[in-house]
């Protein structure tokens, strides 16, 4: 995350998360307004880097103006079940809530809640969506607008890998634009510390082309590859989230009308030595309007 490094010491914290009770119970009126868990966490520039997250969601600057274009971005995601998503608060100067449900629900913040996320730089919430469904979620101080991630617990299992989706085999690109895959080798123990290279390959099986072909690299762990309907020119790639760790990016260009597509994902690579059998499988992707 390209955020700028400042040195807050313990009495400034401090001193922060009680200016922001404060702020709390104005805004509230004659209620202070209680966060049963609050799980909001400011750290070092190297502390966010190495967040043991999936995918990243920034609530963006001038986020608390209820012009801006948006409060979290993206403000919709789909992604596989065990996507551990982190907000991160890069309004400075501005607090803000992760809370799940509507903002008049009688539900709010059953599911998760950060808490008030401190006005500072590197504050961060983050939870883990184990289980599918549709997740709403908004900002308490700033209620005006709300984001969603949807978790999907789709999968299709090869010989040597598997392949999870937020969205299933199936991208419905009038409702959604992005979904987050995830490769996770079922033969390969993941350590979180062998480099695993994967290469990911996609074409078009209805027009018998190739689409994308790239490498990647994580350390010990599965792959996890958002692909975006983009409007660019080109298709490019962008990540991971964080430092080493994290989701990869793809603006995809290609991904328009209703096609037929093949991911072939393989294996390349343990600890730089090449597997004695191939680790490759092929899945199934459909996009719809």
């Amino acid at each position: 995350m390209n955020n700028k490094i400042f040195k807050n010491t313990s009495f400034c914290i401090l001193l922060s998360a009680f200016a922001m009770l404060i702020f709390t119970s104005i805004i509230s009126g004659s209620h202070m307004m209680v966060f049963h868990s609050s799980y909001a966490q400011v750290g070092s520039m190297s502390t966010l880097q190495n967040t043991p997250a999936t995918f990243a969601v920034s609530i963006i600057p001038g986020a608390a103006q209820k012009d801006s274009a948006y409060h979290y971005f993206p403000p919709a995601i789909n992604v596989p079940i065990g996507t551990t998503v982190a907000w991160f608060n890069n309004d400075f100067g501005q607090p803000h809530t992760v809370t799940s449900g509507e903002p008049d629900s009688s539900h709010t913040g059953s599911v998760f809640n950060s808490g008030i996320m401190p006005a500072t730089a590197n504050s961060f919430f983050q939870y883990t969506f184990d289980k599918p469904g549709n997740y709403v979620y908004h900002c308490i101080i700033h209620p005006w607008r709300t984001a969603i991630v949807t978790a999907n617990d789709a999968y299709e299992k090869g010989h040597y890998l598997q392949m999870s989706s937020g969205v299933g085999s199936v991208l419905n690109l009038t409702k959604d634009f992005r979904t987050l895959l995830n490769f996770e080798p079922l033969t390969v123990a993941l350590d979180k510390t062998t480099p695993l290279t994967y290469n990911i390959t996609i074409q078009n099986k209805d027009q018998n082309s190739t689409e994308f072909t790239e490498t990647f690299v994580t350390s010990g762990e599965s792959l996890p590859l958002e692909l975006i309907q983009s409007n660019e020119n080109q298709t490019s790639v962008y990540g991971p989230d964080f430092s080493s760790t994290g989701a990869y990016h793809v603006n995809a260009p290609f991904l328009k009308g209703e096609q037929n597509y093949i991911i072939r994902a393989e294996l390349t690579a343990i600890d730089s030595q090449t597997p004695e059998t191939p680790l490759v499988d092929e899945f199934t992707f459909r996009t719809v309007e």
